[in-house]
């Protein structure tokens, strides 16, 4: 839409007064006389049956529509400010998850947006800029004040406590806020840009909402109360099932989020773990560094825990084969048993041994990146 070429719905009557199109009719329109809230000049209401309702500049005028509406902005903000027992504001912050302070997957606020998933989400928090906890806020809303080194639009004040900081409302409509009145100590809510009439009707029908019609700065609202699991983040989950038999449901399977980390997926399981991935580091030969795998991880943190599990993905004979392009059993010659033996073949197999510097990875070393599946048994399968 061009500015330049707003339509005016509102004017001033003959007293100062705001009319807008739709209160003239027939019977009242040359009861008033309407002149431009922008250059004082004469209007005529137009409303034929065959044009939308608006008003008209009676001569030829050079009127800029972009200072009509920014007029019309601070017009109607302060009169609605005025004749309300009420003035919200709607700020939207984010609110942390509840699980957040002991959750395994939990992500650090400066690396929510690199991973791309947040531990946290927005929720609304109104606030009456009229009245708060009982007690006056701000009861004045004056035009064109000059405080410090900035003018504000608009300026909300506290009539009989001086002291209160006030509030700057910015209208926006080609220009900005400048860096500096942004980043001083004062409180302000600037508009989004205000292009049609129709913008300025939805902050007075609906107050300012952060991030929807206004932008805020320098408010420090109360902090919202933490939310239920957030959701949305697949998660690994490990199964152990009857028999010894582990599986992994990993996080690119989709089947389990982190809000259903408390709940079963496998109905066979006896016991189930979230996994985060990252790694115990343990010294393997030949002095190499590596991480235990997401099985090894898991099944050494139920060994830990009391669990009697012999499972071949621990056993320390169990060697990855660049030639079959996967673990095989060193000892299968040996022990005349199949080369690539099933897990749970552990527990009957005279050569069982684990690696004995798993024995020194503690439980708490664990814990970072295990957490156990309550066993309730009202848990629901997911």
């Amino acid at each position: 839409m061009d500015i330049q070429n707003v339509r005016y719905g509102y004017c001033l009557d003959e007293n100062d007064n705001l009319v807008c199109i739709d209160s003239v009719t027939k019977e009242n329109r040359y009861s008033h006389e309407f002149r431009c809230l922008q250059c004082g000049q004469k209007m005529i209401p137009k409303i034929g049956p065959k044009r939308v309702r608006h008003f008209a500049h009676s001569a030829d005028v050079d009127c800029n529509g972009e200072s009509y509406l920014h007029k019309l902005a601070k017009r109607r903000i302060r009169e609605k400010f005025l004749s309300s027992e009420n003035f919200s504001i709607i700020f939207n912050r984010p609110a942390p998850c509840c699980e957040k302070e002991h959750c395994i997957y939990a992500v650090p606020e400066n690396e929510e947006i690199y991973l791309g998933h947040s531990c946290s989400i927005n929720v609304d928090i109104p606030m009456d800029l009229k009245i708060w906890n009982g007690y006056k806020l701000f009861d004045k809303c004056e035009e064109e004040v000059t405080i410090g080194n900035f003018r504000a639009d608009l300026l909300l004040s506290n009539s009989n406590n001086p002291t209160l900081p006030p509030v700057f409302i910015e209208v926006k409509v080609t220009h900005e806020s400048t860096e500096e009145k942004l980043a001083s100590e004062y409180r302000i809510i600037e508009t989004r840009t205000i292009s049609s009439e129709k913008d300025i009707e939805d902050i007075v029908s609906n107050g300012f909402v952060e991030g929807i019609n206004c932008s805020t700065y320098n408010f420090n609202p109360p902090p919202p109360e933490p939310v239920p699991p957030i959701g949305g983040k697949p998660i690994t989950r490990f199964v152990l099932r009857r028999g010894g038999f582990a599986k992994i449901y990993r996080d690119i399977d989709m089947v389990v989020t982190c809000d259903k980390m408390n709940q079963k997926c496998d109905k066979y399981s006896i016991k189930e773990l979230n996994y985060k991935y990252g790694g115990v580091e343990i010294w393997g030969m030949n002095n190499d560094v590596k991480n235990l795998s997401s099985y090894q991880t898991c099944l050494l943190y139920l060994y830990k825990k009391g669990y009697d599990i012999k499972n071949c993905i621990l056993c320390k004979h169990r060697k990855y084969n660049d030639y079959y392009d996967k673990f095989i059993c060193v000892l299968y010659k040996t022990l005349d048993s199949p080369a690539f033996p099933k897990q749970i073949q552990a527990k009957t197999c005279p050569r069982f041994e684990m690696y004995s510097e798993w024995e020194d990875i503690s439980i708490e070393e664990l814990q970072k990146l295990v957490s156990e599946v309550p066993d309730d048994k009202n848990n629901n399968i997911i």
